[in-house]
């Protein structure tokens, strides 16, 4: 048997909600915006790459994505949007979620 303490999911959480981050929020300022288009959904996550740059790609949830641009899952599929890729400490940010401007705003997947 172990010596070394278990702790419970619970013990985790509570202590993660109770520690002080005061002043730890990444600064979102920054970035680079950068186009994307949605290429499918896989269950719940959308597939998407940036559209100057295929091998760009990005992976989220359908769901958050259909929220953040303000529409329907159904109709992600083939949908250029635009948001700003800021790095951070921990990861990546993206942030500032727009539907893409003008007639081309849908592509062919």
């Amino acid at each position: 048997m172990s010596d070394n303490p278990k702790t419970g999911l619970g013990d985790v959480l509570a202590h993660v909600v109770n520690c002080d981050h005061e002043g730890e929020e990444p600064d979102l300022s920054g970035g680079l915006r950068v186009e994307y288009v949605v290429t499918g959904i896989r269950g719940a996550l959308v597939d998407a790459h940036a559209v100057d740059d295929p091998a760009n790609k990005y992976v989220t949830s359908a769901a958050v994505l259909s929220q953040n641009l303000k529409t329907d899952v159904g109709s992600l599929p083939g949908l250029r949007f635009s948001c700003r890729v800021v790095p951070g400490n921990p990861g990546t940010f993206f942030v500032d979620f727009q539907l893409a401007p003008g007639p081309g705003s849908r592509a062919s997947v």
